[in-house]
């Protein structure tokens, strides 16, 4: 394969756009696969948006107008099929 062969692929990659998805240094080629993976931009983003809002602001009324006092049985819920 020719170089120019290799970019003309690259144009093409439907999943080329992806990359800015994520936040990783340019420059990066990130291949891990077995570990925690690549910080999505939209989860860093809310992240923020809930610390900001829920701790920085609502303080200790979260725990009621967010559903924190929920969360042990909201999760326990979630993961409970996949251990069993």
């Amino acid at each position: 394969m020719s170089p120019d062969h290799v970019r003309k692929l690259d144009r093409l990659d439907p999943l080329a756009g992806k990359r800015d998805l994520f936040v990783l240094p340019e420059g990066l080629i990130y291949l891990d696969g077995n570990s925690l993976g690549a910080l999505p931009v939209a989860a860093q983003q809310r992240a923020a948006e809930i610390v900001a809002q829920q701790w920085g602001q609502d303080l200790v009324k979260s725990w009621n107008t967010h559903a924190w006092i929920d969360l042990p049985v909201t999760v326990g819920e979630k993961i409970a099929p996949m251990l069993g």
